[in-house]
């Protein structure tokens, strides 16, 4: 990834109407079934969008997306159309420049209202939360394990998918209730599978898939299908194999990078996020473009 273009924000494209602005997202209507979706290069921690920019990511985070959309068509729908925009619209040079590498076409979804996490590996609130109890949300785990021991097999982990403040952990029983048990058995049973996909696929690129989240929506087939990213450094733990295989467990190729420097920094987690030094929004972008050459390099 060579270009150093930054998008921060957007607002307009083309006679689009601007439908909402997430964290890193930009989101756009294009039609009463396809949206536009474009990735900033904005970056988010605790809840709160930081107020530097890391060079390129939004196209990283794009690339990524979209390698695992295509390959895992059999495994489950998803939302993805297009990467080119301009095969369905007609757009100004400047503006193309722009969305450029960072736009996806997407299928409207209703969305589900959880984040279904799946863990393989024993780290961050999980490891925590073992130490205290044995348990990963709610979830008994053999007695001994230590930080970065596998889970065989991987655990599903939902939480609610808050529009503000945190998400919190929750029960499967809570997505049944809330979703019908026939729907949360499909997304669990799916993000389990994507998971296992993107683990053995991560392998022959030299990366450690540690654990991940995933969002899924109905389409208007009432098909539960994966959307909004997928197996990113933002949505994902990552780490080297050669790392992990060295024992030297945890070193983030992702943004845990960040939050590990944010917590160092003694920030209390209170708004307004503070600024990352330079040196740290360098090394974060060489981390995210080292993850996005190997996935994107792979041969499945």
């Amino acid at each position: 990834m060579n270009s150093e273009q930054i998008l921060n924000g957007l607002r307009s494209v083309a006679d689009l109407e601007h439908i909402k602005s997430g964290k890193v997202r930009e989101m756009f209507h294009f039609t009463d079934k396809v949206m536009v979706m474009v990735a900033t290069d904005r970056i988010s921690a605790f809840d709160l969008v930081l107020p530097n920019d890391i060079p390129s990511k939004g196209r990283m985070l794009t690339g990524i997306s979209k390698f695992w959309f295509q390959e895992t068509q059999e495994v489950c729908p998803n939302h993805f159309i297009s990467t080119r925009p301009q095969d369905f619209m007609d757009l100004e040079e400047e503006i193309l420049e722009i969305l450029d590498g960072r736009t996806m076409l997407i299928e409207r979804m209703d969305p589900i209202p959880f984040e279904c996490i799946v863990r393989g590996y024993l780290c961050g609130s999980a490891f925590r939360e073992y130490q205290k109890s044995g348990t990963v949300n709610g979830v008994k785990l053999d007695e001994g394990l230590q930080f970065g021991d596998k889970i065989e097999p991987p655990i599903f982990t939902p939480t609610t998918k808050a529009e503000v403040g945190h998400d919190e952990p929750v029960g499967f029983e809570a997505m049944q209730a809330a979703i019908g048990e026939a729907d949360a058995e499909t997304v669990k049973s799916m993000s389990l599978e994507l998971y296992d996909f993107g683990r053995r696929a991560c392998r022959q690129a030299g990366l450690v898939l540690v654990d991940t989240k995933f969002e899924f929506g109905y389409n208007r087939r009432k098909d539960v299908c994966v959307m909004d990213e997928m197996l990113t450094p933002d949505s994902s733990r990552f780490w080297l194999n050669s790392d992990y295989t060295d024992g030297n467990r945890g070193v983030p190729y992702d943004k845990e990078f960040v939050r590990e420097y944010l917590v160092k920094s003694g920030w209390d987690k209170e708004p307004p996020a503070p600024a990352l030094p330079e040196e740290i929004v360098a090394e974060l972008s060489r981390r995210y473009a080292l993850v996005h050459d190997r996935i994107s390099e792979l041969k499945l």
